[in-house]
């Protein structure tokens, strides 16, 4: 926020004019912005990745940003979170993911870090770094630049009359100053925003510094209104100018913790992932995938192993089951009118089609010799 300097001193009108125009060019000069996000990334989904690309299309149609680069900045282990990966598997995810990105890092400081480091913190570290390549290479001494500034736009000939000047003069040339500086802003989703509103869980001061000084672009997601959350947080009221609210109208609910769950189900999760994540996943043997057929081909399913083993049946198990039933469907008296019916082996139960031949047979064998015995009977009388 700039400081308001009194005037003591008038500003003819050639100066007003250019001024204006100064300031004009100012503000339609797109200002330049670096997008960082961050998160646990276990694992990095394409989701996360698409959030960069919906993010930079819609600084870019306002005309009033320039996106230079994306950064990804993974957790450091002493987050805690349940199922969390060991930063040298989500740093590599990120690494093979980002191989199709010509515009998206992954920054390894936070994750390098031996406790959990507050996002505030992680902004603040990331803006000095852009301050020492972009920035300072950007700014000569400030009264040089102050002085070259003022020869360029005709503010006043006399730079002894510095202090002279009205607010619009300083903010003109602090528009000026500032019209080649690099800002970050924290990139996230709409969740990230209504968490702000939890109480203990983020500091007034972080949301401030996050929020006042860096800015948000926030992706909204399909259930949520973050403008409802900005009016009634009167932190996120006060610098709503800061807050980009970027509609995705193509929803796509993928997230990390559905992706463990599907793995862990043995759920294919192709196309939700890089290919290359996938692989790394099955070579490593991560969140359970032993038992997954769509990711890992060559570790058996502990629950088929089982099956297996329920239905073994030892050598002499199977003698004394062939000794008891015979598996042959042979009969054991050749005469069909005489004895009982041989048992049939329980695997090859003939199906009806081939009994109903025979049942025919028997019954007219049957019936035609009912018949010549009682011809016979009548003939004897």
């Amino acid at each position: 926020m700039t400081d308001a300097i009194p005037s003591t001193g008038p500003v003819s009108s050639a100066t007003a004019t250019t001024l204006t125009s100064d300031s004009s060019e100012n503000m339609n000069s797109p200002s330049k912005c670096v997008l960082i996000a961050c998160g646990s990334y276990n694992p990095v989904t394409n989701m996360h990745l698409r959030m960069f690309e919906i993010a930079r299309d819609a600084l870019h149609r306002t005309h009033r940003f320039t996106v230079i680069k994306g950064v990804i900045s993974p957790v450091s282990d002493a987050y805690n979170k349940k199922d969390l990966l060991p930063a040298s598997h989500r740093c590599e995810m990120l690494r093979q993911a980002l191989k199709t990105s010509n515009w998206i890092n992954m920054d390894t400081w936070e994750c390098e870090q031996t406790k959990w480091t507050e996002t505030a913190k992680v902004l603040r570290y990331h803006q000095a770094k852009i301050d020492r390549e972009y920035n300072s290479k950007a700014k000569p001494t400030p009264t040089k630049k102050r002085r070259k500034d003022l020869r360029n736009v005709h503010i006043n000939s006399n730079d002894s009359e510095y202090d002279d000047r009205t607010i619009d003069d300083h903010n003109a040339i602090n528009a000026a100053l500032k019209k080649d500086t690099v800002n970050v802003r924290l990139l996230c989703g709409a969740d990230l925003l209504e968490s702000f509103g939890t109480p203990g869980l983020w500091a007034d001061k972080d949301i401030e510094e996050i929020v006042g000084k860096h800015g948000l672009v926030c992706i909204t997601r399909e259930g949520s209104d973050p403008r409802k959350f900005i009016y009634e947080s009167d932190v996120l009221t006060k610098y709503q100018e800061n807050i980009i609210i970027v509609t995705e109208w193509i929803f796509n609910d993928i997230s990390s913790t559905k992706i463990r769950r599907a793995l862990r189900r043995g759920e294919s999760v192709k196309y939700l992932l890089q290919d290359v994540v996938i692989e790394y996943i099955k070579e490593n043997h991560l969140y359970g995938v032993e038992d997954n057929k769509y990711v890992n081909d060559v570790i058996p399913s502990p629950v088929v192993d089982n099956a297996i083993s329920d239905a073994h049946w030892s050598s002499e198990d199977q003698v004394s089951e062939c000794e008891e039933v015979p598996r042959s469907p042979k009969r054991i008296n050749e005469d069909p009118l005489e004895g009982p019916p041989s048992p049939k082996s329980p695997r090859h139960v003939p199906c009806m089609g081939s009994e109903l031949g025979s049942l025919v047979r028997r019954v007219r064998n049957y019936s035609f010799r009912q018949g010549m015995f009682q011809h016979r009977q009548v003939e004897n009388q």
